[in-house]
């Protein structure tokens, strides 16, 4: 278990992230619509109509493709059974960020049908 002080840095570390890939953070995450459905460790907003959902995980090893989906399959059926929702006029991204042991963040996108790294991140 992650002690709750490192837990704050990371979420610090991974909002500063959340801001240089260019989206404005919900803050508190609470407040965004999406966490009444899903609780959500980040939210972003970019423009008017889109939103990036973020949870994020502490790995115990290397990072993969294979180790994500099972490392994090709960949160991954968390945000297939959201984007089956219809948001409207909203355009929904959902993301785990893994954290690897080295400190690295592994930033993976969730569709429908498969989730793909989209960025890595080192310290």
């Amino acid at each position: 278990m992650i002690a709750q002080w490192a837990f704050s840095a990371l979420k610090q570390r991974a909002t500063e992230l959340l801001i240089s890939r260019g989206f404005e953070p919900v803050l508190p995450v609470e407040e965004c619509y999406i966490s009444h459905y899903i609780p959500l460790h980040l939210a972003g907003a970019k423009g008017d109509n889109e939103v990036l959902c973020v949870k994020l995980r502490m790995a115990y090893g290397a990072v993969s493709v294979p180790y994500v989906e099972s490392f994090c399959r709960f949160e991954i059926c968390q945000f297939r059974t959201l984007l089956t929702i219809d948001p409207g006029n909203v355009f929904i991204r959902c993301e785990v960020w893994v954290v690897s042991p080295n400190g690295s963040i592994h930033c993976y996108e969730v569709s429908p049908d498969e989730i793909r790294e989209v960025a890595a991140y080192a310290r």
